[in-house]
């Protein structure tokens, strides 16, 4: 639902918590009901080298039909993104820099339309899921550059409606004159701040994260 809502989502389940197989499943939910038979949906699973073969094994157990797996340095080759419906990137933190050149591939293929044509005439635009147990890491525009990949900055689906200037104003800004406070208290009670409000208005509306009490209950 959050997916559908929001065009993508982070799956941030802890480690160990079976992430590749809720994803897998996921897609094959959404390749049956975006269009099947009449429109087959594409899946793009984009994974570092050393996850490819425990998604391979995984996606031939649950039978995912019409998907492609690709590592993170092989984006460079997908020349044709709109062939893709819903796009997965596993270790999705691995791309929370928007001057690395991996990012700006990623982020091409995942704002690119797909060739589903919408009632309207229009093109229907991708579904994102990024699987990462540890999205948010360390600077505010980390996290910002990883929702920007399924969120139009400027005109979001969250209540926040221009992330941009909530991103800019209330946390980027804020976090660099941190950087330069000497009372540590200061600082700590400012950054709790600032990912509070990140937590609050952009982390938990887009984010299914579950340890295991939360699946032993």
């Amino acid at each position: 639902s959050k997916m559908m809502q929001h065009k993508g989502f982070f799956l941030a389940d802890v480690v160990g918590l079976g992430k590749t197989i809720v994803s897998t499943l996921i897609a094959k939910k959404y390749f049956y009901s975006n269009g099947f038979p009449t429109y087959r949906s594409r899946t793009l699973i984009i994974v570092p080298p050393a996850l490819k073969d425990n998604w391979s094994e995984t996606i031939d157990k649950f039978h995912l039909d019409n998907v492609e797996i690709v590592t993170n340095g092989s984006l460079h080759k997908i020349t044709n993104p709109e062939k893709y419906d819903l796009i997965i990137v596993d270790e999705a933190h691995k791309f929370r820099s928007d001057t690395a050149g991996m990012y700006n591939e990623l982020q091409k293929i995942c704002k690119s339309q797909t060739k589903k044509i919408l009632p309207d005439g229009t093109r229907e635009l991708k579904r994102i899921i990024l699987v990462s147990a540890t999205p948010l890491n360390n600077r505010p525009e980390d996290i910002a550059n990883q929702v920007y990949l399924f969120q139009d900055s400027k005109s979001s689906t969250l209540e926040v409606g221009n992330l941009q200037h909530f991103f800019s104003q209330q946390a980027i800004e804020p976090y660099k004159k941190l950087k330069q406070e000497k009372d540590i208290q200061k600082v700590k009670e400012g950054v709790k701040n600032i990912y509070d409000k990140i937590r609050i208005k952009v982390i938990e509306p887009l984010t299914v994260r579950r340890t295991r009490t939360d699946l032993m209950i």
